[in-house]
């Protein structure tokens, strides 16, 4: 966590301009492209709730030569064991105009991690995190498909929601008011984590311990990480309060656990309904609400999640208990070709998030063989109210 602390960012001219960057969006997630020891260019998600920069053992990175350092246990979202991994050190990473020299990063062997089911899934090659994160102004806009970096703040507009951030084992938290029910809420931190794909997250023990009524209406889930698979249960809370912005119908990760200070996190789906500011340097998280966007909480009322793979079909990765999808005896591991009779290689994880959330017929189709058909309904007090 504490390899990178003296490295500082180079410029290439003495007045550093921001740098704006083609953002690859994979489901809700943020990923940028940079250079890596002059040579190869590699796709690294951004992620605030990573302590330090990653590397994976994908084909692009197989090209690059590594001296082995000392050896890493990396722990992390599931209930599994940690990923092996070793540190090693990198000449040069470039984004753009801004540079780093002498990078040290931890080296997963991802691919064979808990993470994946088989190698291909891994389509993208590292993740920047707080060692490198934390130099700069970092402005997110999905639906311009752009993020900017900067040296300076930019100015605040009149509709930003400007909400002050502390830092705690190289994570950011911002203040937030959680509401349960029409009795029961709480105001507290909650941290920022553009590495995860969910809405909000939060713990059991909270809960429990304070007599909090949750909504009766859940689903079993399951999400993995470099720890493996992480079971969980999802609810609908009724509404999120950031400053001034009170957000209504909130998909909420419910995670079990013993510490009523554990899994308190906000991602990226519901980040990227707004263009988001992380300032680092003056410790400020601004939401800038779009003029014609209203906040949406989307549901897989299917119960696939499914992965992209290198060569561009879609593989299913986990199967909801008690949902269409395990209705229609859909495994985990089958590899999708078609939905609706369209080929997956031209169907992104968002298509297919935005295709689960609303009730209709599917008919998938699989690389093996055959076709399955079930049909998604909205779920009474889950995906409407």
């Amino acid at each position: 966590m504490n390899a990178n602390n003296d490295i500082k960012p180079i410029w290439k001219t003495a007045k550093p301009k921001k740098q704006t960057l083609a953002a690859h969006y994979i489901g809700e997630k943020p990923y940028i492209k940079l250079k890596v020891d002059k040579q190869q260019e590699l796709l690294f998600l951004i992620d605030t709730g990573a302590s330090f920069t990653m590397l994976f053992d994908t084909p692009n990175t197989s090209k690059i030569e590594f001296e082995k350092g000392y050896s890493l246990s990396v722990g992390g979202w599931g209930e599994g064991a940690n990923t092996p991994a070793y540190q090693t050190q990198l000449s040069r990473i470039e984004i753009n105009d801004v540079s780093f020299e002498n990078v040290n990063v931890a080296y997963i062997p991802i691919s064979t991690s808990q993470y994946y089911l088989r190698e291909d899934e891994a389509i993208f090659d590292g993740v920047i995190g707080h060692d490198l994160l934390k130099h700069f102004v970092w402005t997110f806009d999905k639906r311009s498909q752009t993020i900017s970096l900067s040296a300076k703040s930019s100015a605040i507009q009149e509709k930003d929601v400007v909400l002050p951030f502390k830092t705690s084992l190289s994570k950011i938290s911002i203040p937030s008011t959680v509401y349960f029910n029409e009795q029961d809420s709480v105001s507290r931190s909650i941290v920022i984590d553009t590495g995860s794909r969910h809405y909000m997250k939060m713990n059991t023990a909270y809960a429990d311990k304070n007599n909090i009524k949750l909504p009766p209406t859940s689903i079993s889930a399951a999400d993995f990480g470099l720890s493996g698979k992480a079971p969980h249960r999802r609810v609908t809370l009724p509404a999120l309060k950031l400053g001034d912005l009170k957000l209504s119908r909130i998909k909420t990760n419910i995670i079990e656990s013993d510490d009523e200070d554990d899994w308190w996190i906000l991602g990226s789906a519901l980040l990227n309904q707004f263009i988001t500011i992380i300032d680092y340097p003056n410790r400020q998280f601004i939401i800038r609400p779009y003029s014609d966007v209203e906040f949406k909480t989307q549901y897989n009322l299917a119960g696939l999640d499914l992965r992209k793979l290198r060569g561009g079909k879609l593989m299913v990765r986990y199967v909801y208990p008690q949902l269409p999808g395990e209705a229609a005896a859909i495994e985990a591991g089958d590899v999708v070709t078609t939905i609706n009779d369209k080929h997956t290689e031209s169907i992104s994880e968002e298509d297919w998030l935005l295709l689960a959330s609303e009730p209709g017929n599917f008919t998938l189709c699989f690389e093996n063989g055959g076709c399955k058909n079930f049909q998604t309904r909205d779920i009474e007090g889950y995906s409407r109210p």
